[in-house]
């Protein structure tokens, strides 16, 4: 069996170096996330683990928060959104839904497909209804309003978190579990903020 030389005129053993520095230097220039993560998601107190991976490289942070604040009774957008650079990135947003609208998501794979992807929704288990795709997740829930409420038809809250040029974009994977877990938890903040009729 043929040794293979590390002498200068060996090709094989040129070509595995050169390989093995060009990742070296890909690797030491990958960008960096100069910013802090928030102290909380939109205002909710949540670990702040749960959600780091969804902020991506850059230098600085803005939140647009004009909406409603999440676990709102009005039937308005609730939650925010995240800015690097300028550029859009993580957005929480939570609202109403009446069961089987025909106008309007009413669902997780409804909500989904309004993200006008082609990613086909896939459950995440837990407490409550949660689907996920590349970009983000949605949670639901049945929440009866109460009595003698104008909006009593609106019965259902979603919850849709998405992010933009995340690392969790490229991991399937990972991102379902990252999206289905942050789901499961910002929908359990929010739900002891809803006025549910019980019985």
């Amino acid at each position: 069996m043929k040794s293979i030389s590390c002498g200068e005129g060996n090709p094989r053993v040129l070509a595995f170096l050169f390989c093995f520095m060009m990742m070296l230097t890909a690797c030491s220039n990958a960008p960096e996330r100069e910013y802090r993560v928030p102290r909380s998601l939109c205002g909710l107190s949540i670990p702040e683990k749960k959600y780091a991976p969804l902020f991506g490289p850059g230098e600085k942070i803005r939140r647009d928060d004009d909406r409603e604040k999440m676990g709102s009774m009005k039937v308005y957008t609730q939650g925010c959104d995240y800015f690097v650079d300028g550029d859009h990135t993580v957005s929480v947003s939570g609202g109403w839904a009446e069961v089987n609208d025909k106008a309007a998501p009413s669902t997780p794979a409804e909500a989904i497909k309004w993200h006008n992807t082609r990613d086909k929704p896939k459950k995440y288990p837990g407490t409550y209804d949660v689907a996920t795709w590349q970009n983000g997740a949605v949670a639901a829930i049945d929440c009866p309003r109460p009595r003698g409420d104008e909006d009593a038809s609106f019965t259902r809250y979603l919850i849709d978190i998405y992010a933009d040029d995340t690392p969790l974009n490229d991991d399937p994977e990972r991102g379902h579990k990252v999206f289905g877990q942050l789901a499961q938890v910002v929908m359990a903040k929010v739900v002891k903020k809803l006025r549910c009729e019980t019985g």
